[in-house]
């Protein structure tokens, strides 16, 4: 799926969008009468809570002008989407970001929590004496396409559903998260020195794929908070975002994070996809110039 295939779409539902944003929002705070009515000439209390715990806590604090132009597709524009649609649901619409459901199959991610388990060590006490052992309960490892056919099939699939190459794409990662595990707020671009040398040749960081490798209990969101995103972790799911603009410059709207994991584990994978390669597939637009008539 070349998501920006759909760029005259974008265009359309993204004016419908803003104008909606510039409504504002009238809520009117209803109380029942009798029980729970304020004494005559006091006002009822209102409790704001912090736009990140309403985010992890799963609340949709979108205004419903907004979310009711989001929509789904089954996106069939390249081969293997004639055989097996790919169900996308909009989240957002720019920077881009959609939900891709049903991408990564059972059989799959059990062999990708298969290739972990030499070094994934679950976390407790390991000693005899009455002090805790604290160990790591976030860790990773990478899974390069000839490590094992099922990596490879999955970097195919990203290329297929996103229509972009992974040509200079970095390895799969996986994680794997205990109670406990966050991540704080982050994006996924070049940042120092060390990573510019790194990458030189593939580029910038263009665009992220997020596997869901298993359900959670509780917590574990992986919210946007400048969007005011907030995606449930559902196996078999990936989100897919937009890092850079289409100057190329990097997107701080699309800053994410993942909330505490508050009960059982949670498995992802995470493919970046690099500018190199992807030249003709996502063009950078040129940067607007100053106008020199401005000045005057």
């Amino acid at each position: 799926m070349d998501l920006h295939g759909w760029t005259e779409r974008k265009i359309r539902w993204t004016l419908v969008a803003l104008v909606a944003l510039l409504v504002p929002a009238i809520v009117a705070d209803s109380l029942d009468a009798g029980e729970g009515k304020p004494p005559a000439g006091e006002k009822p209390v209102r409790i704001q809570l912090d736009p990140f715990m309403e985010l992890c806590m799963g609340k949709n604090v979108l205004p419903v002008a907004y979310t009711s132009l989001l929509f789904c597709w089954h996106d069939v524009r390249n081969a293997y989407g004639e055989l097996a649609p790919t169900r996308v649901e909009l989240l957002n619409f720019e920077p881009l970001v959609v939900l891709l459901h049903d991408v990564v199959h059972e059989g799959e991610i059990a062999r990708l929590q298969k290739l972990g388990e030499p070094i994934i060590k679950v976390s407790g006490l390991t000693n005899d004496s009455w002090l805790p052992v604290f160990y790591d309960n976030h860790q990773t490892y990478t899974l390069h396409d000839r490590d094992d056919p099922v990596v490879e099939t999955i970097t195919h699939r990203v290329e297929q559903v996103t229509g972009l190459s992974c040509e200079t794409a970095e390895d799969l990662k996986v994680i794997y998260d205990e109670i406990g595990s966050y991540k704080t707020l982050d994006i996924d671009v070049i940042q120092t020195q060390e990573d510019a040398r790194r990458f030189a040749y593939s580029g910038n960081r263009l665009a992220t794929v997020l596997f869901f490798l298993s359900d959670v209990q509780e917590g574990g969101y992986t919210i946007f908070p400048k969007l005011r995103i907030s995606i449930r972790p559902k196996k078999g799911a990936a989100a897919m975002w937009y890092n850079l603009k289409e100057t190329g410059e990097p997107n701080e709207l699309i800053k994410y994070s993942n909330c505490p994991l508050m009960g059982g584990t949670k498995w992802t994978a995470k493919k970046i996809i690099h500018t190199r390669g992807n030249e003709l597939r996502n063009p950078c637009l040129p940067k607007a110039q100053p106008n020199p008539t401005d000045a005057n």
